[in-house]
């Protein structure tokens, strides 16, 4: 029978990825718990362990489940109940943390929302979800002016920065702070009357004299609603479940990667995202790990916090690991090499031996990319591949990884975790493709949304029935599988190039061929309107060049139209090449497609406007 199956030639009914895992985690049985109760079982005896790192403060297991319980005792002092949502508009902090396993424990729900978003969207989306209460961080705290009035919000709570740093670092944090208002001469609204302080709003917690009831587990209850859409389209508001984050945490445990309490993890991804919160944070938690918080990431940053943190383990989009190689900061000094030589200086900032799970995602890594990266990180002693995943914010974070140097090849995102099946899907017929047919790829997984947030036709269009009796989760990414269960990503449905003849680009086809030329640093391919035809679109390239080449512009230009003329087939060829100082990035460090694309729209109105009617060639 196991023969006949595996004639059948598709990835869903041969599911060639499982020769990867052992029998033990293909069968083992998902969590059932809130996330707040796993994590606390899976940490019963590890109390005294450091949980929690926030600017060298640490705190340990035993103080985490402390301060979850001082954070729920506060939520229903103020009268948050089973159910209700309560807005969370912060940045990775320690009360972060507190605030969304404390709603765990009572039942409620964490409405993440970007800090950095504008008081429209903000107001948008508190309405959206009928929030009472809102808890910000203070620096964002303007935004929040007169949200009383124009929404059901009737209470403001507002957390500094400051509150977990150490002694030290809060003081003088404290005077720059001082010293910025005294000089603006105006008052943050944090500090108005309306706002309840993060230290008053616990202190109610400990006062409070009412019934503290906590629901038990319950399947598919509401935990978090993530906000996605913000590069592809109309924003939306994703539902997850307590068992959807168990879930990808737990398959992610037993897809065999080395996952220790004794490791520390580097958390860099924002907690207002699914792979910040379901990858970065509860998924260490729940190994027992140490978790450094990083509530600002500069990627200019990331050499810097390796050679202090030394972590074994971080998540990470594609271009943090280019501002990572060949970063001065990984390499010896003179005066390294003779301190360490003596013994006076433990670790050579060049030795990356300590990583595990260099990890990728978000966004699909580069070819070229990818393999400076395994270069570099093999020259600096780490015996592991970079680690690329895939997923997306509807399935909690990642559903596929490189789970070891065997299952990982150059260009893919490794295989679907143990729970979870993968597949390829013909877009017009929906019938299922075999190995190497590109089509849409499609998901089965218990890290699957619950739905879109009072969205039924979104969600319906996003979760569909298939033939098999199965619903699948559309994913509008193409892909392909190989016969290993592979899964390689091509390209975003919505950023395929469709010209007026019918013949579609890749952009990352595209990006490959021009990023092999040693003066490109970074390249991003987006469609512009082919006004030679009444429909259709042409790819354009934005470019930006290494500092360290010298070649004019123009020569640059030259030579990569050669060079896609020899590679690429004459359809696919860009019609117009620009460099670029840098490439926009979305908050998480993802190229903005749409910011160039609305960039190029406008400079083809301008053209159009002054009579220009021939599409512009290089």
């Amino acid at each position: 029978m196991e023969q006949e199956v595996k004639k059948k030639g598709y990835p869903s009914m041969d599911r060639p990825w499982e020769k990867f895992y052992t029998k033990e985690a293909l069968v083992s049985k998902l969590p059932e718990n809130t996330i707040y109760g796993y994590i606390k079982e899976e940490n019963k005896d590890n109390l005294d362990r450091v949980a929690l790192r926030y600017y060298d403060r640490t705190f340990t297991y035993r103080e985490l489940f402390q301060n979850i319980d001082d954070t729920a005792k506060a939520f229903l002092s103020y009268g948050v109940k089973q159910g209700d949502n309560v807005t969370i508009m912060m940045p990775t902090t320690p009360e972060a943390v507190y605030m969304i396993y404390a709603l765990s424990k009572i039942g409620a729900v964490a409405n993440m929302v970007d800090p950095r978003k504008s008081r429209e969207q903000i107001e948008e989306y508190v309405k959206m979800t009928n929030s009472k209460l809102i808890v910000s961080i203070d620096v964002a705290s303007d935004k929040l002016k007169n949200l009383k009035e124009h929404t059901n919000i009737q209470n403001i709570v507002t957390v500094s920065p400051a509150d977990s740093l150490p002694m030290g670092l809060k003081l003088g944090y404290q005077a720059k702070e001082f010293v910025e208002e005294w000089k603006s001469k105006k008052k943050n609204y944090s500090k108005s009357g309306e706002c309840i302080k993060w230290n008053d709003f616990l202190n109610s917690g400990k006062n409070y004299k009412g019934i503290e009831r906590y629901p038990k587990y319950a399947k598919n209850t509401p935990l978090v609603i993530v906000h996605t859409g913000g590069t592809t389209g109309e924003s939306k508001g994703v539902v997850l479940s307590n068992d959807n984050l168990n879930a990808a945490a737990f398959d992610c445990i037993q897809a065999g990667f080395d996952f220790q309490s004794s490791h520390n993890w580097l958390n860099i991804m924002p907690t207002f995202i699914a792979y910040g919160v379901g990858n970065g944070l509860h998924l260490p938690l729940a190994c027992g790990m140490e978790v450094i918080l990083i509530p600002q990431f500069d990627p200019k940053d990331f050499a810097h916090y390796m050679v202090k943190y030394r972590p074994n383990h971080m998540t990470g989009v594609p271009s943090h690991y280019g501002f990572l190689i060949d970063h001065p900061k990984l390499e010896d000094t003179s005066l390294d090499l003779f301190l360490h030589k003596l013994g006076l200086k433990k670790h050579l900032n060049s030795d990356l031996s300590y990583i595990i799970a260099p990890t990728v995602g978000g966004d699909k890594m580069d070819e070229n990319l990818e393999r400076n990266t395994n270069r570099y990180l093999q020259k600096h002693g780490c015996p592991y591949l970079v680690v690329k995943g895939y997923g997306l914010t509807e399935v909690t974070g990642a559903v596929s990884a490189c789970t070891s140097n065997e299952a990982n090849a150059i260009g893919s995102v490794g295989i679907p975790f143990p729970h979870t099946t993968i597949s390829i899907f013909d877009p017009k017929t929906g019938e299922e493709l075999s190995y190497g047919e590109r089509g849409e790829v499609c998901i089965i997984s218990p890290n699957t949304m619950l739905s879109y947030y009072e969205n039924e036709e979104a969600t319906k269009d996003m979760i569909r029935p298939h033939k098999d009796g199965r619903c699948w989760l559309h994913t509008g990414d193409i892909g392909y599988m190989n016969e290993d269960g592979l899964l390689f990503i091509v390209d975003r449905m919505k950023r395929m190039i469709v010209r007026h003849d019918g013949f579609k680009v890749f952009p990352s086809e595209v990006e490959t061929v021009i990023t092999a030329h040693p003066a490109v640093k970074a390249c991003s391919v987006v469609g512009i309107s082919d006004l030679d035809h009444a429909q259709g679109n042409l790819p354009k390239a934005h470019i930006v060049l290494n500092e360290s080449f010298s070649l004019n512009t123009h020569q640059v230009c030259e030579e990569l139209k050669v060079l896609c003329e020899k590679y690429l087939a004459e359809y696919a060829q860009p019609v117009e090449y620009e460099i670029e100082n840098a490439l926009p990035l979305t908050p998480i460090g993802k190229v903005d497609y749409l910011t160039l694309e609305k960039k190029d729209a406008e400079k083809q109105k301008e053209l159009l406007q002054t009579g220009y009617t021939k599409t512009l060639h290089l």
